[in-house]
């Protein structure tokens, strides 16, 4: 598999799957509406009817399921340990606002969670994620590869839907009998399998830091010629923009963060120079070839929130070897893959 990729959209009319290019995912066309390969009635595409991309997945045979690697990002250099403590934050919140015994079933839940693994997109594009959507754009990601018992390993038969089914925020009581629950992702790698899991399931567990610093992508000084020209003419058209009068709109967005500043508990960011749009396309083409238009928007807007978790303020020129390098983990995945498979493992949960 690669990041492009295309959906497959069900119908609630009949049993027919409608194939979607990314690209026209992406752009919403026709206002998110294409009429049924079976029976021309109206889909409204996304999530919600997302269906398996492969219906002859080999990931649904219960032998090939425990074969392969699977994947999974963390912020937690010791997961899944540490994902499995509540943090302290969370549990001194709960315990403000709720009474003991409810923040008790809490923290009985989320340390008796069950542990999530995908493929190595869905791992990826749930590290963008949690950068661009959970406030760690800034944080340390490690990602991880999961080989599972091979004996005495009881998988649930078929799969879970995650629109309709418990699937994804599900406790190892929720597995019922099974050590494995197969699912359809909507989120990460959207139409793609992920597995529910108990820890006892896994056998062995390597990983590395990302990104990777023994994949270096060195930046091309014709690149850095440009991304400089791009800056000079938007810190030009900035400044001429200053001199205009302000419209309406912009004087209470300025009085907007005023106040928000004046706030109590507010803290201070780095005043930023914007990214010119230019120079964020300009990134998209030198170094996401043959990945699909909502990877690319979910994988800049994670870099995005990078740049603004810096407590120092960041050159253009560090940003693009930061895109470069993170680039890198899309695009030379297969590198990234083998490096992950000579790690050392460490075994048993």
């Amino acid at each position: 598999m690669t990041f492009y990729y295309d959906y497959n959209m069900a119908c609630s009319a009949c049993p027919e799957i409608t194939p979607l290019t990314s690209t026209d995912y992406h752009r919403e066309i026709n206002q998110a509406h294409v009429a049924c390969h079976g029976c021309g009635a109206d889909i409204h595409f996304g999530r919600a009817v997302m269906a398996l991309r492969d219906a002859d997945d080999p990931v649904l045979d219960d032998d090939y399921l425990t074969a392969v690697a699977w994947y999974h990002t963390s912020t937690c250099s010791d997961w899944p340990a540490g994902s499995r403590t509540i943090p302290p934050a969370m549990f001194e919140a709960h315990r403000a606002h709720m009474p003991q015994d409810a923040v008790e079933r809490i923290r009985v839940r989320h340390e008796n969670q069950a542990l999530h693994l995908g493929t190595y997109e869905a791992a990826i594009e749930s590290m963008l994620r949690r950068m661009r959507d959970q406030d760690d754009g800034g944080a340390q990601f490690f990602l991880y590869r999961v080989a599972l018992r091979t004996a005495d390993l009881t998988v649930e038969r078929g799969w879970r839907d995650e629109n309709t089914d418990d699937a994804a925020r599900i406790s190892q009581d929720d597995l019922g009998d099974a050590d494995v629950v197969r699912y359809l992702n909507v989120f990460e790698s959207p139409g793609s399998i992920s597995l529910a899991v108990r820890p006892s399931a896994i056998a062995t567990i390597q990983r590395i830091d990302l990104p990777i610093s023994t994949l270096p992508r060195d930046v091309e000084p014709s690149l850095l010629v440009k991304v400089g020209k791009l800056r000079v003419e938007h810190d030009q058209w900035e400044a001429e923009r200053a001199q205009l009068k302000p419209s309406r709109l912009e004087l209470l967005r300025r009085e907007a963060s005023t106040r928000r500043e004046a706030s109590p508990g507010h803290r201070s960011r780095v005043r930023r120079r914007r990214l010119p749009g230019q120079l964020l396309r300009l990134l998209e083409e030198q170094y996401l070839s043959g990945v699909s238009e909502p990877v690319r928007e979910r994988f800049t807007g994670a870099v995005g929130a990078w740049h603004s978790a810096q407590e120092l303020p960041v050159s253009d020129t560090d940003y693009v070897t930061r895109y470069a390098r993170m680039a890198a983990i899309l695009t030379r995945h297969q590198h990234v893959r083998h490096l992950l498979a000579v790690a050392s493992a460490a075994t048993g949960v």
